[in-house]
């Protein structure tokens, strides 16, 4: 079975992060594929939260989520 990839997206007039056309609530996962030094990049599980500084993945101070390549993950 092939996952989709895309991007998150933020929609601000309702301060929602978005991934195939549905909002990511607070703990939600998803694999993202985060940046590396060496400019690729990583798949990792993350989970979304949301405080007074807005959205952010638990475990990955100051990388906002939006505009990652995401992709549903896999339940072992």
């Amino acid at each position: 079975m092939q996952r989709k990839v895309l991007q998150i997206g933020y929609e601000p007039e309702r301060d929602r992060l978005t991934w195939d056309g549905w909002d990511i609530h607070c703990g939600q996962g998803l694999d993202v594929l985060l940046p590396d030094r060496l400019g690729g990049g990583t798949w990792q599980a993350v989970s979304f939260e949301y405080n007074d500084k807005g959205w952010y993945m638990p475990g990955h101070p100051g990388v906002s989520p939006v505009g990652l390549w995401a992709r549903e993950s896999v339940e072992g």
